[in-house]
């Protein structure tokens, strides 16, 4: 048994039918074969109405035996991924549907590898927007002009942190075997200065960060344990530093230059002059080197 709203699509359906086959009998002696013709859809569409019924579906089969054309819907461009790897978010633009990578560096020493996923191209150029165009990082489109310049080729590229302005940010794309790839880069900074005291004859060395106030903390060990600005006890060896914000979720972790300390131990070299007649005085003189001094 039908339910009443695929009965009454029926209804009209049959309506509609034989309201063609009377419109065309005078003129049509063919009416017959019409007749059977309008049959075979009413059946195919109650078989069709019948199993979306019981499906629990409520689509009626008239779309597939419309007398009118349907009308065109208006279709969102589809979005085109991005083969550009490693990005700390993917954004799509709706202008386009360009997929633009975003890269949010944390200070001058910031430094990313960028590579290609689906590789490797058999040309590949790396450019960055310029010349009379303005990057905006803030807006989610790419510039698509011709304001492109090129940079490096490559399957991958090495983006230095301190050539991208921190008030403007830098925009470029890659063009991979012919297909075009866009991505931004936005840039925050704070003041990064240490001062630092090496491992001098078998004193254990010294790192301070110096010239941010209390409401940064800072790591020694990639991210694992955070702490105040002062690093004691060091042993030789280079060091990669981090600051953040303490307290705060999601915030820059910038790293800082590496921060190498050395191993110094002192050297004296003494040279002396001997009294060469009776009454006559020497002298002997000390230098120390490859510490830092006074010396007494």
């Amino acid at each position: 048994m039908l339910s009443k709203k695929p009965r009454y699509t029926l209804y009209t359906l049959l309506l509609v039918v034989l309201s063609v086959i009377g419109s065309t009998a005078i003129a049509n002696s063919n009416v017959p074969v019409l007749f059977v013709e309008a049959v075979n859809v009413l059946e195919k569409a109650v078989e069709k109405t019948s199993s979306n019924t019981n499906t629990g579906e409520e689509h009626t089969a008239i779309s597939n035996y419309s007398f009118t054309n349907e009308e065109n819907s208006t279709l969102a461009p589809a979005m085109f991924t991005t083969i550009i790897q490693g990005a700390d978010e993917e954004v799509g633009c709706s202008d386009n549907g360009f997929t633009v990578a975003r890269f949010n560096l944390c200070g001058d020493f910031d430094d990313r590898t960028i590579s290609l996923s689906g590789g490797p191209y058999s040309s590949v150029s790396w450019e960055v927007l310029g010349g009379s165009c303005t990057p905006d990082i803030n807006e989610d489109c790419p510039n698509t002009g011709s304001c492109y310049s090129s940079l490096a080729s490559g399957q991958t590229f090495s983006l230095d942190a301190s050539t991208v302005p921190a008030t403007t940010g830098a925009e470029f794309r890659v063009v991979a075997d012919g297909q075009i790839f866009y991505f931004k880069v936005k840039k925050s900074t704070i003041t990064q200065t240490f001062v630092k005291q090496d491992n001098i004859c078998g004193v254990p060395g010294r790192i301070q960060i110096t010239n941010l106030s209390s409401a940064y903390e800072f790591s020694i060990d990639g991210g694992t344990s955070w702490q105040g600005p002062i690093f004691d006890n060091l042993t030789s060896g280079t060091y990669n530093i981090l600051a953040r914000l303490r307290n705060t979720a999601n915030t820059c972790e910038y790293p800082y230059e590496p921060i190498t300390i050395d191993q110094l131990d002192i050297d004296i070299q003494a040279t002396f002059t001997d009294a060469q007649c009776s009454g006559d005085t020497g002298s002997i003189t000390v230098t120390a080197n490859n510490v830092p001094g006074p010396y007494k």
